[in-house]
């Protein structure tokens, strides 16, 4: 949750976390909005190009939101196993399944026989990761593709006002920039593939 709302992961329920659990602002007041696409801790702003900010941006605007955080860009093999294994704990193999196409369902099914096989979370995970890196990263998933030639990046939902929700999943519709798209709640967050132009 801290992670959504672009706050330090840190576990500690302070005056920023304790509003956003409450529904209430703090006791200094709400965190200032920063206009425009934010990065949440588990993303970088350097995963992210120009030209999809530039998408990104014009999204938002036809959306009438201003402001975004994106919490997940580029990842590695042991951070997709790693998403993954929270995403099969959080919401079940069959739901992971409905996501991935088969490279990634034999990853989730190393999970689920590592899981049934008492392996303890970290071993999980690390041979989610062999079975990654031996499938080919990028078969497994987008987020794991050559960066000039597709941006993946997800936007974090509960960054969305909820009065502009529709207005925001009708300007992903119409956009044609992007390749691929994935709302929530078949995806955790909004999942976004944009194709990079070619120099």
């Amino acid at each position: 949750m801290q992670k959504d709302h672009g706050l330090k992961v840190d576990g500690i329920v302070g005056s920023a976390t304790a509003a956003i659990i409450d529904g209430a602002p703090s006791q200094s007041g709400p965190a200032p909005v920063q206009p425009g696409p934010t990065f949440g801790s588990g993303a970088k702003q350097s995963d992210v190009s120009d030209y999809s900010l530039t998408v990104l941006k014009d999204i938002m605007a036809k959306a009438g939101v201003a402001s975004v955080v994106i919490s997940s860009t580029a990842r590695d093999p042991f951070n997709q196993a790693r998403v993954m294994f929270d995403n099969i704990q959080k919401t079940g193999v069959a739901a992971q399944k409905e996501l991935y196409a088969d490279a990634g369902d034999a990853v989730i099914d190393v999970c689920a026989a590592a899981q049934k096989a008492g392996k303890t979370p970290a071993e999980t995970i690390k041979l989610m990761e062999a079975k990654i890196i031996a499938l080919g990263p990028e078969k497994v998933s987008h987020h794991a593709a050559d960066l000039t030639k597709l941006n993946v990046f997800d936007v974090a939902p509960s960054s969305i006002p909820s009065g502009k929700k529709a207005a925001w999943e009708a300007a992903i519709k119409a956009n044609k920039s992007i390749a691929k798209f994935i709302f929530p709640p078949i995806d955790p967050g909004y999942h976004f593939e944009i194709p990079q132009p070619k120099s």
